[in-house]
């Protein structure tokens, strides 16, 4: 029985075999031998980071010299400036006020960004502006300065996606620099959330969401494969009081998948925040 055996595994020369890596049918699959299914490769960046991985931070502050603080930050090939002026006072009698108010000005240089002409970002401008003035808001002690107002200040250089979430980081970061009273320092982070693929039994999936953190532009509104959702989220926290100060959705996010979101994403902002200390510290221990 075992030459028969033998033999039902010899190639026919009058058939086409298979590939070498083909599975054997059922029916002449040996005992205890497992049916291997083949797994589709995993998802790799295209800068070759792990999906979890933040890119790398540089910072400089203080390099404006007529603002009150400012600073120069960049992660990865995102580039931004941000500059505090104030606080000082409000000279129109209409905007008077016993706590003091935030105006923030979010910017795309021309040169920032490929086919800057063709989009009009007026509109996204001002809806960047008006996040990061709501998000400080609750920051800073406004009602240190009664009858005064802070003016931020940030232009993109280069936009390489998570623009909202680093310019977040750096008006705090000028904030520091230009000795206003905050609470504690705001650390923003993105990710792009990249739903499973779908599996054949019940529509249920069969892999789970992949989360990418700090994504790229490419990343950030490019679809990743053709099961990509198109959604992220954007996460502002104080690290220190464990508190959330923004946080913005876009695209569809299953509910069930929102909860581990926000939990990569609140994990990455708290390795930025060590980061954004260190370097912070850094330049003081310069200073002196």
């Amino acid at each position: 029985s075992n030459e028969y055996k033998s033999y039902l595994r010899m190639p026919d020369p009058k058939r086409n075999s298979g590939p070498e890596d083909a599975i054997e049918p059922p029916v002449l699959r040996r005992k205890n031998e497992k049916i291997t299914k083949s797994k589709e490769p995993k998802l790799t960046r295209d800068d070759g980071r792990e999906l979890h991985e933040l890119r790398p931070l540089f910072m400089k502050c203080g390099i404006i010299t007529k603002a009150q603080g400012s600073v120069y930050m960049e992660m990865g090939e995102t580039k931004l400036i941000a500059a505090i002026y104030g606080p000082r006072e409000i000279v129109k009698r209409e905007d008077f006020s016993l706590r003091g108010k935030v105006n923030c000005e979010f910017k795309y240089m021309p040169f920032s960004r490929k086919n800057y002409c063709n989009h009009r970002p007026e509109l996204e401008e001002k809806v960047i502006s008006k996040c990061i003035s709501e998000s400080l808001e609750g920051v800073i002690l406004l009602e240190k300065f009664p009858k005064a107002k802070v003016d931020i200040a940030i232009q993109v250089i280069q936009d390489d996606g998570s623009c909202l979430s680093l310019a977040l980081t750096a008006a705090s970061v000028a904030l520091v620099d230009a000795q206003v009273e905050i609470r504690d320092l705001v650390i923003g982070c993105t990710i792009r959330c990249l739903e499973g693929r779908p599996g054949t039994e019940g529509g249920q999936e069969e892999e789970d969401a992949e989360i990418l953190v700090d994504p790229t532009k490419k990343e950030e509104y490019g679809p990743q494969s053709s099961y990509a959702t198109g959604a992220g989220l954007y996460l502002a926290i104080l690290p220190s009081l464990s508190q959330i100060s923004a946080l913005t959705q876009y695209g569809k996010i299953d509910p069930s998948r929102t909860q581990d979101c926000i939990e990569k994403c609140w994990e990455a902002c708290l390795r930025l925040a060590t980061g954004v200390k260190t370097i912070l510290k850094s330049e003081a221990d310069d200073v002196r």
